[in-house]
């Protein structure tokens, strides 16, 4: 049994609510501004410089685009603010490693909103909602 002081209460429940999400309602996804829809050329030569920067041995990188950009939010403050609501881009990566041999392909996301990209980590939270 686990003995809780009182204390130690505020502790606790702060300690519960640290991962919690503001949910994200359907009157939100309906009402929400996405931003304009990205055009091909210009989301993918964006994803393509923010690759090049990030990587080791940029140039041989190769990009694939998975899906193209569909509507959707992305919590890019942390979880507990609301999320922004954008466009989502899946890519594959595969680039070369320190011995100059290519690795597998990566998945990657993407977040756009009005010609603003945001490279997503594996932990932060976005979804589609088409």
């Amino acid at each position: 049994m686990v003995k809780v002081h009182l204390r130690s209460l505020p502790v606790l429940l702060l300690l519960l609510t640290v991962g919690c999400v503001t949910p994200v309602t359907p009157e939100q996804i309906a009402g929400a501004d996405y931003g304009t829809v990205p055009e091909s050329s210009l989301y993918q030569k964006a994803i393509q410089d923010l690759v090049q920067q990030s990587l080791l041995e940029p140039f041989p990188a190769r990009i694939r685009v998975i899906r193209e950009p569909q509507k959707g939010y992305a919590y890019l403050s942390g979880r507990r603010k609301p999320p922004e609501f954008g466009y989502i881009v899946h890519v594959g990566i595969t680039a070369k490693n320190l011995m100059g041999e290519y690795r597998g392909e990566k998945p990657q996301r993407f977040f756009i909103k009005n010609e603003t990209l945001y490279l997503l980590n594996e932990s932060d939270k976005a979804e589609v909602v088409e």
